[in-house]
């Protein structure tokens, strides 16, 4: 069950906190009230243990991969990895595939982790509920089939983080499943979110 805590501060230069490990996220435009990704990763952030996510929006009307990795490297200049941090980006095939090859080979030459939902996030959000036997072309696809399932827990901030805290584990097997691990991104339905949040369930 989720263990709601008091945030913990990502100042490391408290002597209490110099043990933790920052996984910092890159994700499109918005915060914790208008993206869902920003969201979701706040979940996690609550939680007692010795690595935090430290969640690094894109500005908004910018969320190209192209952009949000741009934007990503801007803001870890400000604060330099130490040994034990992981950098990743979180994006969308969607409308940007033709985006995504450039940015996958740019990821991979800067050490970030690339993280890509098709056709979007909320189909890692889906698998937490359920793994849909049908091709989902679009996000309002995948949409029009993960906002009844979620009914009020869209609008309840408890319901919301214990329904996806208590069921990613699930999420991540499912996501497993589905991969191969030999495209650069999932080239079906899919997600490779499972590869962040697989690392907080380890590090528990």
């Amino acid at each position: 069950m989720l263990n709601r805590r008091k945030k913990r501060s990502l100042d490391r230069s408290i002597p209490h906190h110099r043990d933790t490990n920052i996984i910092f996220v890159g994700i499109e435009g918005g915060d914790s009230q208008t993206s869902k990704e920003a969201r979701y990763f706040d979940i996690f952030k609550e939680q007692d243990i010795r690595f935090q996510f430290k969640v690094i929006p894109c500005d908004e009307h910018r969320s190209s991969p192209d952009q949000v990795l741009e934007h990503l490297k801007s803001e870890l200049e400000k604060e330099p990895l130490q040994e034990g941090d992981e950098t990743w980006m979180v994006v969308d095939v969607d409308k940007y595939e033709p985006h995504l090859s450039r940015a996958a080979q740019e990821c991979m030459d800067a050490g970030i982790g690339l993280a890509v939902s098709n056709p979007c996030f909320e189909f890692w959000l889906l698998l937490h509920y359920q793994d849909p036997d049908d091709r989902l072309q679009s996000c309002n696809d995948v949409k029009t089939v993960l906002n009844p399932l979620m009914g009020d827990d869209q609008n309840n901030d408890s319901g919301y983080a214990a329904m996806f805290f208590d069921n990613a584990e699930v999420a991540i097997e499912r996501a497993k499943l589905r991969d191969n691990l030999e495209e650069r991104w999932p080239n079906e339905n899919g997600s490779r979110v499972y590869q962040i949040i697989e690392r907080f369930f380890k590090q528990r």
